[in-house]
């Protein structure tokens, strides 16, 4: 005869693996869908600071390629692959490594380093996630820059 152990036993077991994973599949989907919208995020504020930077790559060719800003446009859009125009690209020409500007070249700017001339391009989107987060804003403005000293 079975005991009755053996069979008040085995009755609560079966199907918990089943509700265990029901209950758990919602949070592991969130967490990865989190994850996904995190380094999507992530790759695209490194694609606008490669951008920026083929931005001043094209700035440090000559020296009237320092002011032009629609080719310097032209170059950060071309890299960042921005048919649509949807990119805010921002070239400007400063002379204090900071961004600030104006000093002359024979002034000191603030922190000791020395004055010239630098390009900064800045690029930003706006970007939007998967999912609404209960504490992201969603669109958010992700941006890039590089800033070169040019003389």
């Amino acid at each position: 005869m079975t005991s009755i152990k053996h069979w008040f036993g085995r009755m609560g077991v079966s199907g918990s693996a089943g509700i265990e994973l029901a209950l758990a599949a919602p949070l592991l989907a969130l967490l990865i869908t989190a994850g996904f919208d995190f380094g999507r995020a992530l790759y695209e504020q490194h694609r606008l600071v490669a951008a920026a930077r083929a931005g001043v790559q094209y700035a440090m060719q000559s020296t009237t390629d320092w002011t032009d800003t629609t080719d310097i446009t032209a170059a950060v859009r071309a890299d960042a692959g921005d048919t649509a125009n949807s990119l805010t690209v921002t070239p400007s020409t400063c002379t204090c490594p900071g961004g600030n500007s104006p000093c002359s070249t024979s002034t000191t700017c603030s922190g000791s380093t020395i004055a010239g001339t630098y390009v900064k391009v800045v690029v930003s989107e706006s970007y939007s996630t998967v999912v609404s987060y209960p504490f992201v804003t969603s669109p958010f403005t992700i941006s890039g820059q590089a800033l070169v000293r040019v003389q």
